[in-house]
């Protein structure tokens, strides 16, 4: 009886040891295998900066850049349409009337004779007919003078070029109102102007870069060339307000080419490297596309100033300092998502466990890893 008693507890005991180190194997698999992977999809983000630099063909100091110089003068007219229907003008109204000849012979009526409205408006024919004896012909007239007063209602019209015997019989009657004593037209603006003159100006640098390109190329030496236009004197044939349907715009302009040695471009990626934070990497730019401006050019001193516009794309790396493990460490996957989006440079984020049921990321840092696509 006695030895049964022991058999049972050294039983319960050996099962108590087992489930233990089951638990422990448990807990010792999770802590090993449990993983978290944090996949984040950037959000790109745009840097930009200026640089001024100084190029010059000779006496340079430090931070210039080696150039050389080549000037030619071009001139050009060109003409240009005005669009739009900006402003509303006097015209002259017209519309068709029907001319009756109840006399005994035709009547010949040439173009303007003139046509009297019963209220004292003075219309003329557009184009001369012939009115046959006892018949009717449709024709157009059009009022004498401009404005909205040639918008006669249906009227009776008298030919006062006629005598006043054939006045009776040969006459005029209107079915419908006349119509056009205004017009919309384009009124030339500021705009318009400024916009042509630029367009000139893009043309005149076009033609002059052919002329140029025999005395400043690019070599081993200088990889880009940037040109300035100097109006020296310019004419347009309208002004601002004036209703036209078209006007000129004349130019004759300097304009220099300025090539430039490859320290631009170098000095270039110094300033953009400069403006990129630690925890981003540049994804492009156009350091390979730059398009030096040119502010003021002496050309006595073989010098020019020149803003050069620079851009890039970059994108947030692993190593930034808001994928901190400790902080998402024991995070839901919501919790990470909701922590995370608090930061401009993630667009998205996904969270990935290991095995399939965990729910939380792990609390040890070497398993969370961070993947930024």
């Amino acid at each position: 009886m006695l030895t049964q008693k022991k058999g049972g507890v050294f039983k319960k005991i050996g099962i108590l040891f087992v489930s233990s180190i089951l638990v422990l194997f448990f807990i010792v698999m999770y802590m090993a295998l449990s993983r978290a992977t944090i996949v984040i999809e950037p959000k790109e983000e745009t840097i930009s900066a200026d640089l001024f630099v100084t190029v010059k063909s000779a006496n340079l100091t430090k931070g210039d850049i080696l150039g050389k110089m080549a000037t030619t003068t071009i001139s050009r007219e060109a003409s240009y349409t005005v669009s739009g229907d900006d402003r509303e003008v006097p015209a002259k109204a017209e519309g068709e009337v029907i001319i009756y000849n109840k006399y005994g012979k035709d009547q010949q009526l040439i173009a303007t004779t003139r046509f009297l409205s019963d209220n004292g408006v003075l219309f003329r024919l557009v184009n001369g007919i012939n009115v046959p004896a006892g018949k009717s012909v449709t024709a157009l007239i059009r009022a004498d003078s401009e404005g909205k007063e040639g918008e006669v209602a249906i009227s009776h019209f008298t030919i006062p070029g006629l005598s006043n015997d054939l006045q009776k019989y040969i006459y005029g009657e209107s079915e419908k109102v006349m119509t056009g004593g205004t017009k919309k037209v384009a009124a030339l603006t500021q705009e318009a102007i400024d916009e042509a003159v630029d367009n000139l100006k893009l043309t005149l640098i076009t033609e002059a870069k052919e002329k140029l390109k025999d005395k400043i190329t690019l070599d081993s030496t200088f990889v880009g060339i940037a040109y300035s236009g100097d109006i020296k004197d310019g004419k347009i044939s309208a002004k601002p307000g004036d209703t036209v349907d078209s006007f000129k715009v004349s130019i004759i302009m300097d304009v220099v080419g300025i090539a430039y040695s490859k320290d631009l471009e170098e000095q270039a990626a110094k300033t953009l490297a400069g403006i990129i934070y630690s925890d981003r990497k540049l994804t492009s730019s156009n350091l390979l596309s730059l398009q030096p401006e040119v502010e003021t050019v002496d050309l006595e001193a073989g010098a020019a100033n020149m803003k050069v516009a620079i851009e890039g794309k970059t994108i947030i790396n692993s190593n930034s300092q808001i994928f901190d493990k400790e902080k998402m460490a024991g995070m839901s996957a919501e919790e990470v998502k909701e922590y995370l989006s608090q930061y401009a440079g993630v667009e998205s984020v996904e969270i990935k466990f290991f095995p399939f049921w965990l729910d939380k990321v792990p609390k040890l840092r070497d398993h969370i890893k961070v993947v930024v696509r």
